[in-house]
Formats: structure tokens, sequence, C-alpha cells
């Protein structure tokens, strides 16, 4: 369990805040002759490219997604070791970790643009940069709100614009209906999401993560008000939530554990698993993890929250 948090909360803590995207196109290419696609990148570096890419590196299982969601996954010639969705991505070459690609690997490949999430080294980017390979760094506000960023970023470096837009539609869409369902509501469920617990510790998500946002948007009231991951099992107890998130495939061992078995939402039956990679990836699943909470929120709505 120590490996997965910690690799979760690496996700988390470089999420990035404040992001810069916008395109050139066609426009900009008076600076460059030479150039077809002008763009400046999430870290305000701007990328030149006089194509659109035939051959693609992704560094960023979110990136990974929006590529496929975009229909350009025929582009991917290399992926990290944590891109591995959609399943068919798996018969990519990996290029190594997220924090520290393997250059030799990736420069082999030759690819004719990389694209990166926040979880890449800088030193690598600029090493990337230096082989001659263009790198473009993708990543949107800590909210759900950055995902955008990231389609739209994604949807101008590969030549699929229609196709991003049309995604972010129906995304907008399916965002707005839930927050018509709220507006109806009264009150929201406590809600205590559950990173790691027992003998590795109590980890969540505090106030200001990603996670946290997603919680309030979709309906949830989260009961970690501090900041930061640790949580102690005391203020759990007294909190004592009304139901309580955890990753895939950790109910049972959640419900074994003393203290956390007597949990009001633990015997109520109020303990729900969702799947982690639809709430920390800030790509085209978000969505699907967002409309999961809300479902999870709304189970309560419809029942013991009505009754208080």
């Amino acid at each position: 369990m120590l490996d997965r948090i910690y690799f979760l909360l690496i996700l988390f803590a470089f999420t990035c805040i404040n992001p810069v995207f916008s395109s050139g196109g066609q426009d900009l290419a008076s600076e460059d002759p030479e150039a077809f696609i002008t763009v400046i990148d999430s870290r305000g570096e701007k990328i030149v490219l006089p194509d659109y890419p035939e051959t693609v590196v992704s560094l960023g299982p979110n990136i990974t997604e929006t590529i496929y969601a975009l229909q350009k996954g025929d582009l991917l010639v290399g992926r990290s070791d944590y891109c591995d969705y959609p399943e068919q991505v798996l018969s990519i070459q990996t290029v190594g970790s997220l924090q520290e690609p393997n250059l030799e690997a990736i420069v082999d490949l030759n690819p004719d643009l990389v694209l990166a999430s926040t979880h890449v080294s800088i030193d690598s980017l600029q090493a990337l940069s230096g082989f001659g390979i263009p790198v473009a760094m993708l990543y949107g506000q800590e909210d759900f709100s950055g995902l955008y960023t990231v389609i739209s970023g994604c949807g101008t470096l590969l030549g699929a614009e229609d196709e991003a837009e049309k995604l972010l539609t129906d995304i907008e869409l399916r965002k707005n209906k839930i927050l018509a369902a709220l507006a109806e509501r009264s009150g929201r469920p406590s809600v205590y999401y559950a990173l790691g617990f027992g003998d590795s510790g109590d980890w969540t998500a505090g106030s200001g993560t990603f996670i946290d946002s997603m919680i309030g948007l979709a309906g949830g009231d989260n009961i970690v008000t501090q900041e930061g991951w640790s949580y102690s099992k005391e203020m759990l107890v007294e909190k004592d939530p009304q139901l309580i998130i955890l990753g895939s495939g950790q109910r049972d061992a959640f419900l074994s554990l003393p203290l956390y078995k007597d949990l009001s939402a633990s015997v109520g039956g109020k303990v729900y698993e969702i799947d982690e990679n639809l709430l920390v990836r800030q790509g085209p699943r978000l969505i699907d993890g967002l409309e999961t909470l809300f479902a999870i929120f709304e189970e309560s709505f419809e029942g013991s929250l009505e009754q208080e």
C-alpha cells in the first residue's frame, strides 16, 4: 500500500496551478517563416512545429488518454510506464517513469513531438529539447476546469481542434447536468476520502487539493478542512463522516480493521470504492469521476439527508 500512496501523493503534489496555454496557429507563422504551428505551452515556452506531428511520445497518463479520446492514438510511438488506458496503449513501447523518463529510448524513437505533464522533471524536458525534439508541457488549474487546457492544447498541437471542441462540449454538458441537479438539492453529505489507512498511516485529500475540489463540485462536503495529506484517527472518529470513499479494491481491507469498521459510514454501508484514475488524471475521464462521485452522493440525498 505504501507504494500506491507514494505514487498518488506525487500525482496530487505535482498538479500545478495558473497555467498558460495559447495558440498562434497560422496567425503567428509570420514570426518564423518555417513554422506551421506556434504555441505557448503551460510553462510559457514557445513551441514551433513545421507541421502536425506524425509520431508522438506521451509522458503523462492523462495526456495519453486525451490523445486517444481525440482519435489520434495512431500517432503514439512511446508512452510512460504509467500510461495504461485505454487498453490498446499497452502495446506501445514504454520509455520509463513519469519523473525520470529514459531519454535514450525517447531519442531512439525520434518523435516529432513529446507531450508531457507536470510530473516530468525540467531537466529531462531540457535534455530532450537539447536533442532537437520539440517538447510541450500541458497542465491546467488544480480543479476540474484544468482539463480544458489539456484537451484544447492537445487538439491544437495534434491537428484535432474539431475533435477537442466536440469532446469539451460533451464534458461541459455532462457537468452542467450535475450542477443543475445539485441546484435542486439542499444539504451536502459529509465525506472522507481515504487515500491511505492502517499501518501505513491515515492519508487523505486535504483542503485545496484536486480531490477536495472534485468532492465539492460533485455535491459533497469534505470533512478535512486542513491543508495537507495526513489525518489523525482521532479527528476521523470525531468527524465521523456520512460517506467514505476508497480506491478500487480497498473496501474489504478498510472494513476489516478496528476503529474504521465502527465508523457510522462503515456500519451503515456507506463505504464506496472508485477508480482513483478517474479523479487524479486531468483528462477526458475526469467527467466520469465527477459523475461517479455525484451518483454516490445522490444516494445520500435520496436517503438519509432528506430525513435530517
